[in-house]
């Protein structure tokens, strides 16, 4: 218990020993995680908004002009059986053009120079949300595309695949710079400890000679690493709950970081500030 208590009196005191280069390096360290942070919380309103794209995504199958009826039965059976299937309605092609007519409003004149109605009879196919992925709709796409009759299947494939490149895209970004920002903090509290092991190298040896192991003399600037960390995590997350509520007033759609996130970003802060306390003491307690 005791050393329990040197270790958090110590590492307390170490930041106040220092209170302009402790606030210094929290500071830097607070803003890189706070860049980080803006990524991130712009990976989950694209996350957020991509998902309501594909909530109202639809796969349309236009129908075979030829297409008997014990064909047509069939494939009416196979879509609204289908697991994946949650809604199916079908248009005739009269109904699909007065629909079209309707989409179009005052543009409706395009259709004036038409002879005769071109769009086939379809089925508009709604499927459940967990089926809404890139290679699930490609699968039932891919299924209702064999069917005898079936002409073509369209569910805005290019759209999706370009919605998926966005996400993998920014998760890109997000590791890049999650990489980046780790290394910089690790370097400010590397430095800013180092620093104090000067300050502190009498009182240091003064422990050595009375026998206080390396693992004693560490464990309270770890603690300080991670406190510098915490503190660090904890500046950036109140700026970016203050930053999501500005934007929310303006863009009320605005999705803010949930709390198990927030305290991740404060846990990511912390071994950061103790890693980065580790290694600027690796070999350097055992040079004295």
């Amino acid at each position: 218990m005791s050393t329990f208590l040197f270790t958090l009196r110590e590492g307390f005191l170490n930041i106040r020993r220092a209170p302009l280069l402790s606030m210094t390096s929290v500071a830097v360290m607070g803003l890189s995680l706070f860049v980080l942070g803006i990524f991130l919380l712009i990976t989950v309103n694209l996350r957020a908004a991509i998902s309501a794209v594909q909530k109202q995504v639809e796969v349309v199958v236009f129908v075979n002009e030829a297409i008997r009826d014990s064909e047509l039965k069939a494939l009416d059976s196979f879509l609204r059986e289908h697991p994946a299937v949650a809604d199916v309605r079908f248009l005739t092609r009269d109904e699909a053009l007065a629909k079209f007519r309707e989409e179009l409003n005052e543009r409706e004149y395009l259709l004036e120079a038409l002879e005769a109605n071109p769009l086939p009879d379809t089925f508009e196919v709604q499927l459940f949300d967990d089926w809404k992925t890139t290679e699930r709709i490609t699968e039932v796409a891919g299924a209702i595309q064999g069917m005898a009759g079936v002409d073509e299947v369209k569910y805005g494939e290019e759209w999706v695949g370009r919605l998926n490149r966005v996400i993998v895209a920014v998760v890109l970004a997000d590791l890049f710079l999650g990489i980046v920002v780790a290394l910089s903090s690790l370097l400010v509290v590397s430095n800013t400890v180092k620093l104090t092991l000067i300050a502190r190298r009498e009182m240091i040896d003064l422990m050595k000679m009375v026998g206080a192991t390396v693992g004693v003399i560490r464990r309270p600037f770890v603690l300080e690493g991670v406190i510098k960390g915490v503190l660090a995590a904890a500046l950036a997350a109140a700026l970016l709950v203050a930053l999501t509520g500005f934007l929310q007033g303006r863009v009320p759609e605005v999705v803010s970081l949930s709390l198990t996130s927030i305290l991740a970003f404060v846990a990511f802060g912390a071994f950061l500030g103790g890693l980065g306390s580790v290694a600027s003491m690796q070999g350097f307690l055992r040079k004295w």
